[in-house]
């Protein structure tokens, strides 16, 4: 068996090493598409839901300022439906809105 060495030295399974040595997928391409659908299914079963579930790429203080955002923006008839919204942490969010007049 061969060792990753990152971080490592980390025992690397064969099967491991057989998948890394294989090209890569465009991750705008029909095949990355379909992994993406095969997992987010498996994500809903894993979770125990029928709703969709987002996957949220940031670190763990993007997502929780995500989450603060979303829950002190008011709701308007345009984005009742959004349930998160990417920011840059520091940065006035996009759904960062005055409150609505009395």
């Amino acid at each position: 068996m061969q060792n990753l060495r990152i971080p490592g030295p980390t025992p690397c399974p064969p099967e491991t090493l057989g998948e890394l040595s294989r090209q890569m997928i465009n991750h705008r391409g029909p095949e990355f598409a379909d992994m993406q659908a095969r997992i987010m299914d498996r994500l809903k079963t894993f979770f125990r839901t029928s709703n969709d579930v987002y996957v949220y790429t940031t670190s763990g203080t993007g997502a929780m300022e995500a989450g603060i955002v979303n829950t002190l923006s008011y709701a308007t008839a345009e984005n009742a439906g959004d349930v998160m919204t990417p920011g840059t942490p520091g940065a006035s969010p996009p759904t960062a809105r005055p409150a609505p007049p009395p």
